[in-house]
């Protein structure tokens, strides 16, 4: 499937693998799902998405039929995606992605493993303020 989107996302079936690959991603499909994206108002990879790849439901232990959702260490795909962010702004998925991860760790917490800056030797600034959201 990954093969398939690689090649070129123009068709209704090749939109309809990405949907799948949203509904139950893993890194490489996260990554693939931002990579592809071209429309910033219609994200391949939405907030719901981009949870799935960074967290696990686990049975909760207090009340049947329930579950916690915790996080999963992330530190591989948030390094490739700082790695593919351009300026920030908003057509700039990987930045948005980035930025729904560090919302996501602040609503479930963060594995005790995962650094909060994805990568320092890259140089790049962290967190990505777009220049709208920078105070002057």
């Amino acid at each position: 499937m990954y093969d398939l989107l690689r090649d070129g996302l123009t068709s209704g079936g090749l939109a309809l693998l990405a949907r799948a690959i949203a509904e139950n991603p893993d890194e490489e499909g996260l990554l693939l799902l931002v990579g592809l994206e071209t429309d910033p108002t219609h994200p391949l990879a939405d907030w719901k998405t981009i949870e799935r790849a960074v967290t696990k439901h686990v049975p909760s232990e207090n009340w049947k039929g329930a579950y916690d959702i915790v996080p999963t260490p992330a530190l591989e795909v948030r390094r490739k995606l700082l790695a593919m962010t351009t300026d920030g702004g908003r057509s700039d998925a990987a930045a948005r992605t980035l930025n729904e991860i560090d919302k996501i760790r602040d609503e479930y917490g963060a594995p005790e493993t995962e650094p909060r800056r994805p990568d320092l030797k890259s140089g790049k600034p962290w967190p990505i303020i777009t220049p709208e959201a920078r105070a002057d």
